[in-house]
C-alpha cells in the first residue's frame, strides 16, 4: 500500500512538468500596413513573445516615433483573413514613459522587458495556438487620443510555433528517394531492365513533383505561412541543406576569393521580414519595411535561404557543395555495386540472378551512364542557383564557378539529347520503328536509356520540350527575383505549354505512368494559378488567400502521398525481381523484344535482336507469319528446315535471322551487307524451331 501511496505522489509531482502550458504566440518582424507608409514609425528591431501562462507579453523592440502627444492602439487579430479579434488598448495601462505620451525626441525602446496583459481579456480560442503555421496578423492602429486621427498602422506576423516544416519527414523523404535510386541501379545492374525502368520512373517523378514544391517556394511572390513551410519542407531536393561546418566552408571560401559575407542572419540589432507582398518599394532586394528603419524584407530565394539558417552570400555554394557530395556517393556506390553484384550472383546459385552484369565487361559503361544520370537529376537545382549567382555575384571565384558548372552539365546533357537522336536517324534510315536502335544496343540503354526509356519509342522526342521546360523554368526563378508578378505569369504560361502537351501526346511507357505525369502538370498548372492569387493582382479579401493557401498545401500533399505510396509499392518489385509488365497492357512499340535476353554476361554486349524471343517464351508466332521472309507457305520455303530435331535444340537459345555484317561507321548497329544490295529469301541454315509448335519451354 505505501509503494502505491508514494508512485501517486510522485505522478502528481510529475503530472505539471508534463502538462506545461506550451501554447504561445510570437511576432518576430515589423511592418507598415498596405498602403500606408508616412514615415511617422521607423523600427529596427521587433520581437515579441507572449505567453498566456504567464500573462506577460516580453518585448524586445526599439523604434522611433516621429509624432508627439498621447495616443491609443487598436489591435486587430487576424486569422486567415478572418477578424478574431478587435481591443483599444491605452499605452499608459502600460506605465512605459515612452508611450504614454509619445515623446518625439524619446526612442521607443524595450529590452527584454515583460509587458502584462491578462489572457483573459484577449479571448484567443485555444485551436489557435495548435493549428501549424497558422495565418495570424496583428495589425496595430495608433490613433491620437484628442482627434481620433489615424497617426500609424503596423501589422506583424503572428505564429504559434507549431509548424509542417519538420526535418525529420525531409530526412525520411530523402532516404526513400536514394533508396528508390539505388534500387533501380541495383536491379539494372541484374539484368532485370524492366523492373529498373519501373522504380526509376517512380522515383525521378517523386522527386520532380517534390522540386516543383521546391521551386514554387523559390517565386517571390506572396506566400502566407503555411505555403512557407511546406515549400521549406522540399527545399532539400535544390541542394539546400543547413550545416554549421558546410557554412563555415562557404564563408572562408567566400571571404578568400575576394567576396564579402552576409551577416542579415546573425544580426541581433534588425528584424528580418519574411515577405509578404512583392510590390512597390519591397520588389527591391533587402527593402527596408519602414521609412528610417534598419528592418529588412527577404524573399524568394534569399527567403528560403532565411528559414533554413544559410546566410544569402552561402546559397549558391551551399548546394553546389551538396551535389559534388552527392555525385561522389552515387559513384562510390555504383563502383561497388558493379564488382560485387555479378559476384555475389554467381555464388548465390539463383536463377533470377544469372543476367547479372560482368563487371570487367560492363563497369565503363555503367559509369558512364551513372554520370550522365547525375547531370540529369542535379541539373534543375544547378541550373537556378548557377544563375542565380550571376545576379547575387557573391565573390569572382564564385562567379566563375556557377558559369563552368552550368556550361557542362548543359553540354553534357546536350550530348545525350544529340546521341539519342542520331540514334534513332538511324532506325528511320533502316526505315524502322525508333525502338530498332534506341533497344537493341545495350551501350546506349546504358550510357542514355535515362532520357527516353520512360517514354514511348515513337514520342522519345519529348525529351526536348521537357529539357526546354527546366531552363526556361528555372530562368524565370533565377532572373525575375525582382518582380514577383513577371515571374509567377510567365511560370503559368510555361505550366499550361508543358500540361497541354503531355494531356495531349500522352507520351509516357504506359496507362499509370501518363495518369501520374498528367495529374502531376495539372497540380503544377494550378499552383501556378495560386501563385498568381498570392501575388494580389486580383486584389482580393485576405480570407480568400489563406483558403487557396489550404487548399494549395492539401492537394500537393495528398499527391505526394500517392507518389510515395506509389514508390513504395515499387520496393516489392525490386526485391522479389518481380516483372510489374504483366500488370499492364503490352506497349505498341514492343521494346522489349528489342532488348537482348542476356543469358548470359557474355551476350550482353552482344547486337544480334533476338527476334524469335517471344516465340520460345509460349507467345503467339503470328507477328512471324506476317514477316514473308519466314512464311513457310511460300513456294520455295523447305518446311522440314524448321522442324526441331531432337528435344535439346529447344534448350538451345534462338539464333539471329539477320545474317549482315556490322556496319563500321555505325558500331553495333546492324547494316545490309556490302557484298550483297538484297536480303537473303531463305532463313539462316540451322533455325532452331518449326514457327507454328507450340514451344515446350
Amino acid at each position: 500500500m505505501k509503494f502505491w501511496t508514494r508512485a501517486a505522489g510522485l505522478l502528481a509531482l510529475a503530472a505539471p512538468v508534463f502538462a506545461a502550458d506550451t501554447r504561445v504566440f510570437e511576432a518576430k518582424s515589423l511592418q507598415t500596413c498596405k498602403g500606408w507608409d508616412d514615415g511617422v514609425l521607423s523600427v529596427n528591431l521587433f520581437e515579441v513573445t507572449y505567453k498566456p501562462s504567464t500573462s506577460l507579453a516580453l518585448a524586445n523592440i526599439y523604434a522611433q516615433f516621429k509624432y508627439t502627444g498621447k495616443v491609443k492602439l487598436e489591435l486587430k487579430l487576424l486569422v486567415y483573413g478572418y477578424e478574431l479579434l478587435q481591443k483599444t488598448i491605452d499605452p499608459c495601462d502600460f506605465h512605459v514613459p515612452t508611450l504614454c505620451p509619445v515623446d518625439l525626441n524619446s526612442p521607443l525602446e524595450f529590452n527584454e522587458q515583460g509587458l502584462p496583459i491578462d489572457s483573459s481579456s484577449l479571448d484567443i480560442p485555444g485551436v489557435a495556438y495548435t493549428v501549424p503555421d497558422i495565418d495570424a496578423l496583428a495589425r496595430i492602429t495608433v490613433k491620437a487620443q484628442d482627434t481620433g486621427k489615424t497617426v500609424a498602422c503596423i501589422e506583424t506576423r503572428v505564429t504559434n510555433g507549431k509548424t509542417v516544416n519538420q526535418q525529420a519527414v525531409a530526412w525520411i523523404l530523402a532516404i526513400i528517394t536514394g533508396l528508390g535510386f539505388l534500387a533501380s541501379i541495383v536491379t539494372s545492374l541484374l539484368g532485370h531492365t524492366a523492373i529498373a525502368t519501373h522504380v526509376s520512373f517512380r522515383t525521378l517523378i517523386f522527386l520532380g513533383f517534390m522540386q516543383s514544391m521546391a521551386v514554387a517556394g523559390m517565386t517571390s511572390v506572396t506566400q502566407t505561412p503555411l505555403v512557407q513551410s511546406w515549400t521549406q519542407l522540399h527545399q532539400w531536393t535544390m541542394g539546400l541543406v543547413q550545416a554549421k561546418f558546410l557554412t563555415k566552408i562557404c564563408t572562408w571560401f567566400q571571404r578568400a576569393t575576394g567576396g564579402t559575407a552576409s551577416d542579415l542572419l546573425y544580426s541581433s540589432k534588425n528584424s528580418v521580414y519574411l515577405a509578404k507582398r512583392s510590390a512597390g518599394a519591397l520588389a527591391k532586394r533587402a527593402a527596408i519595411t519602414t521609412q528610417g528603419g534598419t528592418e529588412q524584407t527577404v524573399r524568394g530565394i534569399e527567403r528560403v535561404g532565411f528559414r533554413i539558417s544559410i546566410p544569402a552570400s552561402n546559397i549558391f555554394l551551399t548546394g553546389y557543395l551538396i551535389f559534388y557530395f552527392v555525385a561522389l556517393v552515387v559513384t562510390v556506390g555504383a563502383v561497388f555495386l558493379c564488382f560485387v553484384l555479378p559476384k555475389i550472383a554467381q555464388k548465390a546459385n539463383n536463377a533470377k540472378l544469372d543476367n547479372a552484369a560482368s563487371a570487367t565487361a560492363e563497369w565503363k559503361t555503367y559509369m558512364r551512364g551513372t554520370f550522365y544520370r547525375l547531370a540529369a537529376l542535379g541539373y534543375p537545382a544547378m541550373c537556378i542557383l548557377c544563375m542565380w549567382e550571376l545576379v547575387q555575384r557573391d565573390s569572382p571565384a564564385e562567379i566563375v564557378l556557377a558559369i563552368t558548372m552550368w556550361l557542362v552539365m548543359s553540354a553534357v546533357l546536350a550530348w545525350a539529347i544529340f546521341k539519342v537522336f542520331q540514334r534513332a536517324q538511324v532506325s528511320r534510315a533502316l526505315k524502322e520503328s525508333p525502338t530498332y536502335t534506341l533497344y537493341s544496343d545495350p551501350v546506349c540503354l546504358a550510357k542514355w536509356g535515362f532520357l527516353y526509356v520512360y517514354y514511348k519509342a515513337q514520342y522519345f522526342w519529348f525529351l526536348v520540350p521537357m529539357a526546354a521546360y527546366v531552363v526556361i523554368k528555372s530562368f524565370v526563378i533565377a532572373f525575375g527575383q525582382a518582380n514577383g508578378l513577371a515571374q509567377v505569369i510567365i511560370l503559368l504560361i510555361v505550366e499550361l505549354a508543358m500540361m497541354v502537351g503531355t494531356c495531349v501526346f500522352r507520351p509516357y511507357m504506359n496507362k499509370t505512368a501518363n495518369s501520374l505525369a498528367i495529374t502531376a502538370s495539372v497540380l503544377n498548372f494550378l499552383n501556378a494559378i495560386c501563385l498568381l492569387i498570392f501575388s494580389g493582382v486580383f486584389n482580393q479579401p485576405d480570407l480568400c488567400t489563406g483558403v487557396v493557401s489550404v487548399l494549395f498545401t492539401l492537394w500537393n500533399a495528398i499527391f505526394c502521398l500517392v507518389l510515395l505510396c506509389f514508390l513504395l509499392t515499387s520496393f516489392y518489385y525490386a526485391v522479389t525481381l518481380k516483372e510489374p509488365t504483366g500488370r499492364y497492357k503490352r506497349l505498341s512499340d514492343n521494346r522489349e523484344s528489342f532488348r537482348l535476353s542476356g543469358a548470359g554476361p557474355e551476350n550482353r554486349m552482344t547486337t544480334e535482336l533476338l527476334p524469335l524471343e517471344k516465340a520460345i517464351k509460349g507467345n503467339s508466332a503470328d507477328d512471324f507469319h506476317s514477316d514473308s521472309r519466314w512464311n513457310i507457305n511460300e513456294p520455295g520455303h523447305d518446311t522440314a528446315r524448321y522442324r526441331p530435331q531432337s528435344q535439346d535444340q529447344f534448350n538451345q537459345p534462338p539464333r539471329s535471322p539477320m545474317n549482315d555484317v556490322l556496319e563500321p561507321t555505325l558500331p553495333l548497329i546492324p547494316s545490309s551487307s556490302p557484298h550483297s544490295h538484297s536480303p537473303s529469301p531463305h532463313p539462316p541454315a540451322s533455325p532452331r524451331f518449326h514457327p507454328g509448335a507450340r514451344s515446350p519451354v
